[in-house]
């Protein structure tokens, strides 16, 4: 792999543990640069991180902080201004999820990926963790035959704010977007495209979905049962169960997961331990390094065509549970 001199846009909680988990690769990269909302939040955060160049400007970032690559993590409806200004200057874009605030956004993007040369790819971090590659693994290896049903849901009791990221519209606030996406996200992975979507929602005053709940029915005969929630907690492994036993992924099964469990039908439960240094965004980081080294614009594991269908599945749910960011998304 290569070391490549990285810009951090948006300097929150994310991004620190993005740092972080940055320096567990070799060979070193490097943190050129941030841009951040204010002075104060880029110049704390290259005081944390030793970074050389704060900015609060966008244009000015892109002209003169001398990255390869930008990684994104900003509230959503920055996303895709950021992400295409990037693209457009011959800058790779690693953007948190979710992308973009609606599919039109993400082909606009990946347009602009495949024109300009530059890799993109959707800060889907959970994909690289090696407690998502064990459960392929297992899956590949028929541990509980074709599957027949996918069971995840995530419930964080948000404190109600209205000004805060979970539930101001501006921000991309509700469930769908922060916490939704990654089950939907698994039901995609294991099962593909779902050929029906049936969703409901609680929606807030200012329109903002406090809890989604979300079928998927496909043509092998599977199904997938979903859930996202701001007002309950909830601490349910994601289930996936096939026609020769039952596979959990225990709570937090989005992050740092205790194990897998794969119980087969009339036989003993097998524990498979799941542990790693850091956060667990450094995977994710290996796999667009050895991208960008080998001149590529997109990921086979987690590809342009894997996001825009991602996309497109949530945009049927906001349609149907009727959430709306129209102000928020430019085109």
């Amino acid at each position: 792999m290569q070391s490549l001199n990285w810009g951090i846009i948006g300097p929150g909680s994310i991004a620190h543990d993005f740092a972080r988990d940055l320096a567990l690769i070799q060979p070193r990269q490097t943190i050129k640069a941030v841009l951040g909302h204010t002075d104060a939040s880029a110049n704390a955060f290259c005081r944390d991180f030793n970074v050389a160049a704060a900015f609060t400007k966008l244009d000015t970032f892109i002209a003169e902080a001398g990255i390869d690559i930008a990684y994104i993590a900003t509230p959503h409806p920055q996303h895709y201004e950021q992400s295409i200004a990037c693209l457009e200057n011959k800058i790779h874009v690693l953007c948190e999820k979710p992308m973009t605030l609606n599919a039109a956004q993400a082909a606009r993007l990946i347009e602009a990926s495949e024109k300009s040369k530059c890799f993109l790819m959707e800060a889907m971090w959970i994909r690289f963790l090696p407690s998502i590659e064990k459960v392929l693994d297992l899956i590949k290896e028929d541990a509980i035959g074709k599957i027949a049903s996918v069971k995840a849901s995530i419930g964080y009791k948000a404190p109600k704010d209205d000004n805060s990221r979970y539930f101001n519209p501006s921000l991309g606030g509700g469930s769908l977007l922060d916490l939704g996406i990654y089950p939907v996200f698994l039901a995609q992975l294991l099962l593909g495209k779902p050929k029906q979507i049936k969703a409901v929602g609680t929606l807030t005053e200012k329109g903002i979905d406090q809890s989604c709940a979300i079928l998927l029915d496909y043509d092998n005969g599977g199904h997938a049962i979903l859930e996202s929630s701001l007002v309950s907690q909830s601490d349910i492994p994601a289930e996936i169960a096939g026609e020769k036993g039952i596979l959990r992924i225990l709570n937090p099964w989005f992050e740092k997961s205790t194990g897998i469990e794969v119980q087969p039908y009339n036989k003993e439960k097998i524990f498979y331990p799941c542990e790693w240094e850091g956060h667990g965004l450094q995977f994710e980081t290996m796999e667009v390094l050895r991208c960008i080294q080998h001149n590529q614009i997109e990921s086979g594991l987690f590809s342009h065509a894997f996001s825009r269908q991602l996309s497109e599945t949530m945009d049927e749910i906001r349609r149907q549970v009727k959430i709306s960011y129209r102000a928020y998304e430019k085109t």
